[in-house]
């Protein structure tokens, strides 16, 4: 018979299941987490005696993402940028880890196991 219950019972999860768990914790606290993508950029600043006016164009980090339907974007400054990295590969890596869980709970309730 197939029981449901409310809590989650970790010791009868597999090694795999409880390590994505783990890995999703240690994700969600003390990390920041940010959903998004990254664009490079390069272009020209304008100013008429700047490198970038002979084609060293300057390059910028851009962190776009949707919201409320809408995409909207943001330069990330330089001293920023590898912290919003982490925090963008972070998210992603998080979502990845859900969907492995996801699949392992899809197949426990398909073979009406706990």
């Amino acid at each position: 018979m197939y029981k449901v219950t409310g809590t989650l019972n970790r010791t009868k999860l597999s090694g795999k299941e409880r390590n994505f768990r783990s890995r999703i914790a240690q994700l969600a606290t003390g990390q920041w987490v940010l959903r998004g993508t990254l664009s490079e950029r390069a272009g020209k600043c304008g100013k008429a005696n700047c490198r970038c006016t002979r084609g060293e164009l300057h390059k910028s980090l851009y962190l776009v993402q949707s919201h409320d339907g809408k995409f909207r974007q943001i330069c990330v400054p330089q001293a920023w940028q590898q912290r919003v990295r982490q925090a963008v590969n972070d998210y992603h890596l998080m979502q990845k880890l859900i969907e492995e869980i996801s699949e392992l709970e899809w197949k426990r309730i398909k073979q009406r196991k706990e």
